[in-house]
């Protein structure tokens, strides 16, 4: 028996005598597939817990203390669930290789990757009207690429909470000359941040090499016929609703694994509509829908949604739960909190950078990689 969309998490938990020691959470299993994987189990002697789930299935946790008992786990291919959560530790303890935006490859096992922010809105959280202007923005987007960023992300309507959305053809004034124009100067990976198909489409053709959708392929149905169209891929983030709601009546069980689950799903639901792994890419969705509390969470433990395999991109430059770390202090004053959370942010695997401060960004990033990848 083999689950269609087994709920997988990957934590690690110590380490000891050299030895990293993992946690492996199977989630919501019917009992008469649980008592199987516990007989697996047990029958090569690794330790293991189980609870019952709110739904009243089956959470098992599996933990692996040795080398020795990570080879008996990794010898369990035969059982087809057992060698799914294999899968994910393989993930977890890897890195994903790479991914092609525009005619530049990302190679993610030598370095990460910094992505500058352009908004091109009146309103956005920190920026907003800064370059609104088609000659301020396009100014912007030069400055971005002589800061050595990697991508320019191009948005034309804010997403920060309690924003109400704007229409596709507004959003296609703002957006569609900027991205022409780079294009024009520069062969930078350009992506564009929407959830409209059509803005997608139209910025496609002006340019864009990758779609940034906040809303995971949710918000406009169309969404994987243009990436499919144009082979083009896409970020694929976790929200609850909508910017306008998303700040409202939030709730998680354990916000780690929820967001795992529903970004699994949102893998699952693009590959059925033939996306490939090689057009995916996944974002958390820092400040999107979730409380301080909870942000600080997802920062701490962004390394177990390495189990994915995906390309992991991250976006917390200057978010408000950022300054309340450090007294609340207003967003002009929230750079050197951003850099220490980017910092932190890459040695647990985040792989693009979302950010406003490209300069700063990119010396903090090239010191982090240079420990993290020198040989």
């Amino acid at each position: 028996m083999h689950l269609l969309n087994p709920n997988f998490a990957v934590f690690k938990i110590s380490t000891k005598y050299g030895f990293n020691s993992y946690k492996i959470l199977i989630e919501e299993v019917e009992e008469k597939l649980a008592n199987e994987i516990i007989s697996q189990i047990k029958n090569i002697g690794i330790n293991f817990e189980i609870s019952k789930s709110s739904n009243d299935y089956i959470n098992i946790e599996i933990y692996l203390k040795s080398e020795e008992e990570y080879s008996k786990f990794q010898n369990l291919k035969s059982f087809a669930i057992l060698d799914d959560a294999s899968k994910c530790l393989i993930n977890y303890l890897s890195t994903p290789s790479y991914i092609k935006i525009g005619s530049r490859l990302f190679d993610f096992s030598k370095k990460s990757y910094i992505m500058g922010i352009l908004n091109v809105t009146p309103d956005s959280f920190y920026d907003g009207g800064r370059y609104f202007n088609f000659d301020s923005a396009l100014n912007r987007s030069f400055k971005i690429i002589e800061e050595n960023a990697d991508i320019i992300d191009v948005g034309g309507q804010s997403t920060r909470p309690g924003s109400i959305r704007i229409s596709e053809e507004e959003e296609i004034r703002r957006v569609i000359p900027v991205i022409k124009e780079i294009r024009k100067k520069s062969d930078i990976p350009i992506s564009i941040d929407t959830y409209y198909s059509r803005v997608a489409e139209e910025a496609i053709s002006a340019g864009a090499d990758l779609i940034n959708d906040i809303s995971g392929l949710i918000a406009d149905l169309r969404m994987p016929e243009i990436c499919l169209k144009y082979n083009v891929p896409i970020v694929l983030m976790h929200i609850r609703g909508n910017p306008s709601i998303m700040q409202k009546n939030i709730h998680y069980n354990n916000v780690v694994v929820d967001i795992l689950r529903s970004l699994r799903r949102k893998i699952i639901y693009a590959k059925e509509k033939g996306l490939s792994e090689k057009q995916l890419l996944i974002d958390p969705g820092l400040g999107f829908g979730k409380h301080f509390e909870e942000n600080i969470e997802i920062i701490r433990h962004l390394d177990v949604f390495k189990c994915l395999g995906l390309p992991i991109l991250v976006g917390h430059s200057r978010k408000s739960f950022v300054g309340k770390i450090i007294g609340n202090l207003p967003v002009e004053e929230r750079l050197e909190a951003s850099l220490a959370m980017l910092a932190y942010m890459i040695i647990k695997g985040a792989n693009i950078i979302r950010v406003h401060d490209v300069k700063e960004s990119v010396r903090v990033r090239e010191v982090i990689d240079k420990l993290l990848y020198f040989n």
